[in-house]
């Protein structure tokens, strides 16, 4: 079997709001890249020492903003309010743990959950409304943080389809941690 595209996300739920579709949701903390199947038990292994030693979290989904800005748009995302320090470590930890499978990531970790790509002149009208407040953004809401997950992605004429390959919970609940 060849090299399938994966990555380390989180779930975070659905995804949508007016004029956006509703899907199921992820933020990704690490892009793999073509993977060799017979790698994934030695990443999923990897995974589960990060994840034991982090308790799970909650975090907000609020706001909305642009990549590479509001002005040339080409990935429209809500961004991440409260929790945004505990995803952006454990974002490391995933990252330092991959490292000597997979070398060093080389794109800086935004904390963003991705509502849409600019693909067509419809999408670039909806990503301006959007984030020049005509058109009301998704709403902030919260989304527990419970487990890594190991996903993979399969590229269709109708953007990526995403398959759960593996999910690692992370470690106990702590009193704070809620």
């Amino acid at each position: 079997m060849g090299r399938v595209r994966e990555f380390v996300a989180i779930d975070v739920g659905e995804a949508g709001g007016e004029g956006v579709r509703i899907a199921p949701a992820h933020l990704t903390l690490r892009f793999l890249g073509g993977v060799e199947p017979a790698r994934n038990a030695g990443i999923v292994e990897a995974l589960g020492r990060v994840a034991s030693a982090v308790p799970p979290f909650t975090l907000q989904l609020q706001g909305v903003g642009a990549f590479p800005s509001a002005r040339r748009p080409r990935v429209v995302w809500q961004g991440v309010g409260a929790g945004r320090a505990e995803l952006v470590d454990l974002a490391q930890r995933v990252r330092t743990a991959l490292e000597p499978e997979f070398g060093p990531d080389r794109e800086a970790f935004v904390p963003h959950l991705t509502l849409f790509r600019v693909r067509s002149p419809r999408d670039l009208e909806a990503a301006l409304e959007l984030l020049s407040r005509r058109r009301i953004a998704p709403p902030a809401r919260e989304a527990r943080v419970s487990e890594l997950l190991l996903k993979e992605s399969v590229l269709g004429a109708r953007g990526a389809v995403h398959q759960t390959l593996a999910a690692v919970p992370l470690g106990r609940e702590t009193a704070g941690s809620r």
